[in-house]
């Protein structure tokens, strides 16, 4: 999905609220949007899939008090941008993003980069810790070579080429410890390059 797209899909969301949609050319903001009159009129040539999103946020929230639009000690403000960045990380993973490709998803999304990186970071910390627990039995547990060759038999055989292998993606995949990658690595190695 890009740029334009993905703001034409957060107008569409926008929409389903009832919210009456205004472009102005001449508009001095990017956007804004007024709850009580159910209007939201933005800038084309200002707008970015942040800030829709920012603004769609409020809505489903029902925010009608707001402090400025930068005004970060605003529990409003604060909120409507964190939610903004889970939503657009949502749409971003939905469609084949991961934290591999996050410039990308700041390039698209125009999200601020400290801000994004800190939630998305964090989130995806918390889930890795999540599946680490999840699979904390299984990971303790030995592998050998052959249960390691098995595995990456599996692993390549969904590739048409390969031209190269992250091997952290390759654990990850099979939910196997970290402490495993040099066995990996050999084993990648003599498959790979006889």
């Amino acid at each position: 999905m890009n740029k334009q797209e993905l703001i034409e899909y957060l107008l569409l969301e926008m929409e389903k609220y009832n919210i009456h949609i205004t472009c102005d050319d001449c508009f001095p903001k990017n956007a804004m949007v007024n709850i009580k009159r159910k209007l939201m009129i933005y800038n084309p040539t200002k707008i970015s899939a942040f800030k829709i999103a920012h603004e769609l946020s409020h809505v489903i929230n029902k925010d009608i008090c707001r402090g400025s639009e930068n005004d970060t000690t605003n529990p409003q403000e604060v909120r409507a941008n964190r939610e903004t960045v889970l939503l657009l990380w949502e749409i971003f993973e939905a469609n084949g993003g991961s934290y591999e490709y996050f410039n990308v998803f700041v390039d698209i999304t125009e999200s601020p980069f400290e801000l994004a990186e800190s939630i998305i970071k964090k989130e995806y910390l918390e889930m890795h810790e999540a599946i680490t627990e999840i699979f904390e039995d299984e990971l303790k547990v030995s592998i050998n070579k052959q249960e390691m060759h098995e595995y990456i038999v599996d692993y390549i055989s969904y590739f048409d080429v390969i031209e190269s292998v992250n091997i952290y993606q390759f654990l990850d995949r099979y939910h196997l410890s970290h402490n495993f990658y040099n066995m990996a690595e050999i084993e990648f190695q003599q498959l790979l390059f006889k």
